[in-house]
């Protein structure tokens, strides 16, 4: 889990309906003018101008963490995409992902000016990275997520004498030697993705390498992957929306490049044993920027096989949290206060739901 999370309570409860409409060009309007409120309301109210910094929480000093600031970056880069989004949109995203330098120690970057690495932090900034270069072709960026990649690499677990040597370890932080589905999926994710911009077999290499110790290490009987396995080999058995998106689009990834059907079969495997787990009141104890994850990666899978369940259910979640907003401020009210990585998970599903290909 997340060091610092806190399952937030939502009032009302998240079950995806049955059956939800296909989504028209007026749903995608709509999801587009959502995703644009949401983040002109994270921007007025956790962004602070004066400094260039955001906030965790409203009310709360800038300076917020590598892991909000990864994700309010994806957020910014996602909104920019959206039809009807101002090209200050994306001069806003260049600016934060400039800001991030504020951060970075050699290869890699701190979670706070001066502390310690996570290399769950410096995957999601890698695919930040990876996502503006998409958009606005970076060389700079392609090489820093390439950079990354490398630090995730040397962060492999080679230790044979380790009960199931091998994975990813979620910190350099000396107190800590778990190693994480999320750390290892995501970078097998950054592996595939660099392998689609490099055709580099190493990387694709890589890429299958984390997946099978996933495989072989954190696979639950369930179909669901567990979050993490010490030095000791003793497992975390809990099971978050997160790590099972992060697999989802690694899965997608694969397939996309491989066209191997097990790939596809896991991605969809995965998918509808996660909604069935997390249907009804337990995706309410979810962190919403875990069901973003979550959600934006479903949503990558439903433009292969155009399952309009996996689009209706990111849309029925996105739907009930925006039901809940305040609509003074169109803060999502997840929590009080209201967080950054909350308003950035609105965010995220709306401009995915917004740009999702029918």
């Amino acid at each position: 889990m997340r060091r610092g999370v806190v399952a937030l309570v939502i009032v009302a409860t998240l079950a995806v309906p049955a059956a939800v409409a296909a989504p028209s060009g007026a749903n995608r309007n709509e999801n587009a003018a959502r995703a644009i409120h949401a983040y002109l309301a994270m921007q007025r109210y956790l962004f602070d101008g004066r400094s260039g910094s955001y906030r965790e929480a409203v009310g709360k000093r800038p300076g917020a963490h590598a892991w909000p600031i990864s994700q309010a970056i994806a957020a910014a880069i996602a909104v920019a995409q959206v039809p009807d989004a101002e090209p200050g949109f994306a001069r806003g995203a260049r600016r934060r992902i400039e800001r991030l330098e504020d951060l970075r120690s050699g290869a890699v970057y701190t979670a706070s000016a001066g502390g310690s690495v996570y290399y769950d932090d410096n995957e999601w900034i890698a695919q930040d990275l990876l996502d503006a270069n998409a958009a606005w072709p970076d060389a700079a960026g392609r090489q820093r997520a390439t950079e990354i990649f490398e630090a995730v690499v040397r962060a492999w677990d080679s230790d044979p004498s380790h009960p199931c040597s091998g994975g990813i370890v979620w910190t350099e932080a000396p107190s800590n030697s778990d190693r994480n589905t999320v750390t290892t999926a995501n970078g097998a994710l950054l592996a595939l993705r660099l392998h689609a911009l490099t055709h580099r077999s190493r990387f694709l290499h890589w890429s299958q390498r984390m997946l099978n110790w996933l495989d072989r290490c954190m696979l639950a009987p369930n179909g669901l992957y567990w979050d993490h396995i010490d030095a000791n080999g003793v497992v975390d058995f809990t099971h978050w929306s997160y790590n099972q998106g992060s697999m989802i689009g690694a899965s997608v990834l694969l397939y996309r490049q491989t066209h191997a059907p097990s790939a596809l079969a896991r991605a969809e495997g995965l998918a509808d044993a996660t909604l069935a787990y997390f249907a009804g009141p337990k995706l309410t104890g979810e962190p919403p920027e875990f069901a973003a994850i979550f959600f934006r990666n479903l949503l990558a899978l439903a433009a292969i096989d155009h399952r309009q369940q996996y689009r209706d259910a990111a849309q029925a979640y996105a739907d009930q949290a925006w039901a809940q907003r305040d609509a003074r401020t169109n803060l999502v009210s997840f929590g009080k206060p209201a967080r950054l990585l909350d308003q950035a998970a609105i965010v995220q599903i709306y401009s995915a739901l917004a740009t999702a290909r029918p």
